[in-house]
């Protein structure tokens, strides 16, 4: 395992126990409202932004098609969401659970919507994506070292990732558009 996925697991173990241990505490406020929600679309923009980027590095790198530049990227990818992916969901997830009090809870519906999408995209990033980043990183590793043509399985995965990928991207984009738009429903 890449010590980059080690690092993306640890982190998860981190933003989990941080939110459940402010849950036990009921999500208080420790700033202002304001800053709150700075921090929260601040986690929003390093999220999103981190998603739409490194897809594109990965794309790029396709186009490139050399070996050490595809290895490169996979491994890129990873150390990405380890210093933005999993920060940018602390950011989101914690100073979102903090605000929903002041608009009436998650019974509120577009709340309820947006943290569905949101928890959807972590589960296709968990379960789709992080496995198969780790596996890019392995079946281009030998080939990066030794110059021989990757395998026909790197690209498998990487297309897996590509689709994978979009619609880990378009789930919380869907949740950012119901946080600014705020619809009345259910």
């Amino acid at each position: 395992m890449h010590i980059s996925t080690k690092w993306l697991i640890a982190e998860l173990g981190i933003i989990g126990l941080v939110i459940t241990v402010w849950g036990f505490a009921g999500y208080p406020l420790l700033l202002s409202y304001e800053w709150h929600k700075m921090l929260h679309i601040f986690g929003a923009i390093i999220f999103l932004g981190n998603i739409i980027v490194t897809g594109t590095w990965m794309f790029l790198a396709e186009r490139n098609m050399q070996n050490a530049t595809l290895h490169f990227a996979a491994k890129a990818v990873n150390w990405a969401d380890v210093l933005f992916t999993g920060p940018g969901v602390l950011l989101v997830l914690a100073n979102g659970l903090v605000m929903i009090a002041s608009w009436g809870g998650v019974g509120i519906g577009w709340i309820a919507v947006a943290l569905g999408l949101f928890s959807l995209s972590g589960i296709v990033w968990v379960g789709f994506l992080l496995r198969y980043q780790e596996l890019l990183i392995q079946l281009s590793s030998n080939s990066a070292a030794s110059g021989e043509q990757l395998p026909e399985a790197f690209f498998q995965v990487l297309h897996r990732w590509y689709f994978w990928g979009i619609v880990a991207t378009i789930l919380p984009f869907m949740s950012m558009i119901l946080m600014v738009v705020k619809p009345g429903f259910g």
